[in-house]
Protein backbone atom coordinates (compact mmCIF):
# COMPACT_ATOMS: atom_id res chain seq x y z
CA UNK A 1 0.00 0.00 0.00
CA UNK A 2 2.95 2.36 1.17
CA UNK A 3 4.21 1.79 -2.86
CA UNK A 4 1.22 3.03 -4.28
CA UNK A 5 0.63 5.72 -2.27
CA UNK A 6 4.26 6.89 -3.56
CA UNK A 7 3.59 6.09 -6.71
CA UNK A 8 0.45 8.20 -6.49
CA UNK A 9 2.16 10.94 -5.25
CA UNK A 10 4.66 11.30 -7.71
CA UNK A 11 2.18 11.19 -10.37
CA UNK A 12 0.27 13.70 -8.84
CA UNK A 13 4.00 15.63 -8.35
CA UNK A 14 4.67 15.39 -12.38
CA UNK A 15 1.45 16.43 -13.40
CA UNK A 16 1.62 19.51 -11.24
CA UNK A 17 4.94 20.03 -13.02
CA UNK A 18 3.61 19.79 -16.10
CA UNK A 19 0.87 21.92 -15.53
CA UNK A 20 3.24 24.62 -14.63
CA UNK A 21 5.60 24.35 -17.26
CA UNK A 22 2.52 24.77 -19.63
CA UNK A 23 1.17 27.88 -17.43
CA UNK A 24 4.90 29.22 -17.82
CA UNK A 25 4.43 28.72 -21.58
CA UNK A 26 1.40 31.00 -21.93
CA UNK A 27 2.67 33.63 -19.62
CA UNK A 28 5.62 34.08 -22.25
CA UNK A 29 3.40 33.96 -25.02
CA UNK A 30 1.06 36.17 -23.47
CA UNK A 31 4.09 38.45 -22.93
CA UNK A 32 4.93 38.39 -26.55
CA UNK A 33 1.48 39.16 -27.59
CA UNK A 34 0.46 42.54 -29.05
CA UNK A 35 1.21 45.00 -31.77
CA UNK A 36 5.31 46.17 -31.52
CA UNK A 37 6.72 48.57 -33.62
CA UNK A 38 10.85 49.38 -33.67
CA UNK A 39 14.61 50.13 -34.62
CA UNK A 40 17.53 48.93 -35.04
CA UNK A 41 20.37 47.60 -37.40
CA UNK A 42 20.75 44.81 -39.96
CA UNK A 43 23.58 43.63 -42.14
CA UNK A 44 21.86 43.04 -45.83
CA UNK A 45 23.18 41.36 -48.97
CA UNK A 46 26.57 39.28 -49.95
CA UNK A 47 28.90 42.32 -48.18
CA UNK A 48 26.87 42.32 -45.31
CA UNK A 49 26.16 46.33 -45.62
CA UNK A 50 24.50 48.01 -42.52
CA UNK A 51 21.37 49.55 -42.92
CA UNK A 52 18.97 50.96 -40.19
CA UNK A 53 15.57 49.35 -40.02
CA UNK A 54 12.21 50.48 -38.81
CA UNK A 55 9.81 47.91 -38.16
CA UNK A 56 6.14 47.15 -37.20
CA UNK A 57 5.30 43.69 -35.78
CA UNK A 58 1.92 41.99 -34.81
CA UNK A 59 2.28 38.81 -32.28
CA UNK A 60 -0.53 36.92 -31.92
CA UNK A 61 -1.20 33.97 -30.08
CA UNK A 62 -1.92 30.59 -32.03
CA UNK A 63 -3.60 28.21 -29.48
CA UNK A 64 -2.25 26.98 -26.30
CA UNK A 65 1.46 26.92 -27.37
CA UNK A 66 2.28 28.85 -30.34
CA UNK A 67 2.53 32.13 -31.34
CA UNK A 68 2.45 34.03 -34.38
CA UNK A 69 4.33 37.08 -35.47
CA UNK A 70 3.91 39.05 -38.79
CA UNK A 71 5.62 42.50 -39.64
CA UNK A 72 7.34 44.58 -42.14
CA UNK A 73 10.74 46.16 -41.98
CA UNK A 74 12.05 49.39 -43.56
CA UNK A 75 15.30 50.86 -44.51
CA UNK A 76 15.64 53.80 -46.88
CA UNK A 77 12.44 54.38 -47.93
CA UNK A 78 12.06 52.45 -50.52
CA UNK A 79 13.24 49.04 -49.46
CA UNK A 80 10.79 46.78 -47.69
CA UNK A 81 10.48 43.00 -46.57
CA UNK A 82 7.84 41.29 -45.06
CA UNK A 83 8.64 39.14 -41.82
CA UNK A 84 7.02 36.20 -39.80
CA UNK A 85 7.63 34.09 -37.28
CA UNK A 86 5.97 30.76 -36.45
CA UNK A 87 6.47 29.37 -33.00
CA UNK A 88 5.16 26.58 -31.28
CA UNK A 89 5.96 25.58 -27.34
CA UNK A 90 5.99 21.98 -26.17
CA UNK A 91 5.26 22.83 -22.36
CA UNK A 92 6.55 19.69 -21.07
CA UNK A 93 10.05 19.54 -22.76
CA UNK A 94 10.65 23.45 -22.92
CA UNK A 95 11.32 22.91 -26.48
CA UNK A 96 10.39 25.60 -29.09
CA UNK A 97 10.52 24.94 -32.95
CA UNK A 98 9.22 26.82 -35.73
CA UNK A 99 9.75 28.90 -38.99
CA UNK A 100 11.04 32.16 -40.19
CA UNK A 101 10.10 33.46 -43.48
CA UNK A 102 11.84 36.75 -44.89
CA UNK A 103 15.21 35.67 -45.43
CA UNK A 104 16.58 36.03 -48.98
CA UNK A 105 18.24 32.30 -49.01
CA UNK A 106 14.24 30.87 -48.18
CA UNK A 107 12.44 30.24 -44.84
CA UNK A 108 14.20 28.70 -41.89
CA UNK A 109 13.66 26.31 -39.06
CA UNK A 110 13.94 27.57 -35.71
CA UNK A 111 14.65 25.32 -32.88
CA UNK A 112 15.57 26.08 -28.99
CA UNK A 113 14.42 26.51 -25.83
CA UNK A 114 12.88 29.21 -23.42
CA UNK A 115 14.61 31.02 -20.54
CA UNK A 116 12.56 32.39 -18.16
CA UNK A 117 10.94 35.38 -20.04
CA UNK A 118 13.49 34.85 -23.01
CA UNK A 119 14.06 32.61 -25.80
CA UNK A 120 16.98 31.05 -27.40
CA UNK A 121 16.74 29.73 -31.01
CA UNK A 122 19.21 28.30 -33.29
CA UNK A 123 18.34 29.43 -36.80
CA UNK A 124 18.99 26.66 -39.50
CA UNK A 125 18.75 28.63 -43.17
CA UNK A 126 18.01 26.71 -46.29
CA UNK A 127 21.23 27.61 -47.69
CA UNK A 128 24.30 28.93 -46.87
CA UNK A 129 23.98 32.46 -45.30
CA UNK A 130 27.07 34.62 -44.76
CA UNK A 131 29.27 31.15 -45.25
CA UNK A 132 26.86 29.47 -43.43
CA UNK A 133 23.70 27.64 -42.39
CA UNK A 134 23.11 28.47 -38.99
CA UNK A 135 22.82 31.24 -36.51
CA UNK A 136 21.65 32.02 -33.29
CA UNK A 137 18.63 33.81 -32.22
CA UNK A 138 17.89 35.74 -29.10
CA UNK A 139 14.84 37.40 -28.00
CA UNK A 140 15.21 38.54 -24.60
CA UNK A 141 12.29 40.58 -22.56
CA UNK A 142 13.46 43.97 -21.68
CA UNK A 143 10.23 44.36 -20.04
CA UNK A 144 6.08 43.99 -20.56
CA UNK A 145 6.63 46.20 -22.79
CA UNK A 146 9.31 45.99 -24.30
CA UNK A 147 11.93 43.21 -26.33
CA UNK A 148 15.37 42.52 -28.17
CA UNK A 149 15.93 40.57 -31.06
CA UNK A 150 19.69 39.82 -32.18
CA UNK A 151 20.71 37.34 -34.29
CA UNK A 152 24.41 36.66 -34.50
CA UNK A 153 26.14 34.75 -37.33
CA UNK A 154 29.58 33.95 -38.35
CA UNK A 155 30.71 36.37 -41.69
CA UNK A 156 32.03 34.27 -44.37
CA UNK A 157 33.11 30.84 -43.87
CA UNK A 158 36.41 31.93 -41.27
CA UNK A 159 34.94 35.16 -40.68
CA UNK A 160 34.13 36.77 -37.08
CA UNK A 161 30.58 35.68 -35.49
CA UNK A 162 28.75 39.23 -35.31
CA UNK A 163 25.57 40.67 -34.78
CA UNK A 164 23.48 40.59 -38.43
CA UNK A 165 20.45 41.99 -36.37
CA UNK A 166 19.79 44.05 -33.54
CA UNK A 167 15.94 45.75 -33.01
CA UNK A 168 14.49 46.85 -29.89
CA UNK A 169 11.02 46.55 -29.78
CA UNK A 170 7.96 48.37 -28.36
CA UNK A 171 4.19 47.87 -27.83
CA UNK A 172 2.10 49.84 -29.52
Amino acid sequence: MGSRLRWLTYGLLALLCLVGGADAATAVLDRYAGSFVGSGTILEGPNADSHRVRCRFTASRQGATGLSFRGTCRAHLIISRSISVDLSWDPQSGRITGTYTGSRVGTAQLTGRQMGADLDLTITWPKPLYGDTTANLRVDSVDADQFRIVVMDRIGVNGLVRSTTELTLLRH
